[in-house]
């Protein structure tokens, strides 16, 4: 069975929605903040010491996504594959991609290591499509397509 497509906010939906289904949405969307928001003051147990670092980094960033401690477990596997990413591709890149004529071996580690990281910084909102389902697109600022209906519209908003 699918998992299907994964839900937008309702602000980042282009679909027409009825009041009623808009109501649903927003009545969904709030209680995703209704959870405790994830301490990134304390280190969790299960992150490796060497991934604090990026625990530290990442968490300046995600403070405005709704992130909670239901979170917590994928975010100390997004730090640890990012740490062990990072390890994994400074040994390949001192060992060589070929041992005695074969495939290293930690190339089939880096690519595991990728594909657990890209799992993980997409179920936390990190990249750039997981946060255009986050993000209002209609917060970026654009120039009107038609000068004359904005000129009409400022008119009409000072009546």
């Amino acid at each position: 069975m699918g998992r299907g497509r994964p839900k937008k906010l309702l602000d980042a939906s282009k679909k027409n929605y009825t009041k009623e289904e808009i109501a649903i949405k927003k009545a969904e969307e709030e209680k995703l903040y209704n959870y405790p928001r994830l301490d990134f003051s304390i280190y969790p147990v299960g992150l490796l010491e060497q991934a604090q670092v990026e625990w530290d980094r990442i968490s300046n960033y995600i403070q405005e996504l709704p992130v909670s401690e239901l979170d917590q477990q994928t975010m100390i596997r997004y730090c640890n594959y990012s740490y062990l990413y990072d390890k994994a591709s400074k040994e390949l890149d001192e060992q060589g991609f070929l041992i005695d004529g074969r495939k290293n071996p930690l190339i089939d580690t880096v690519n595991s290591f990728s594909k657990e990281l890209k799992t993980a910084t997409n179920d936390l909102g990190l990249t750039i499509n997981s946060r255009l389902k986050i993000v209002n697109p209609q917060e970026i600022e654009k120039e009107p397509d038609d000068p004359f209906a904005e000129m009409m519209n400022e008119a009409d908003n000072d009546d």
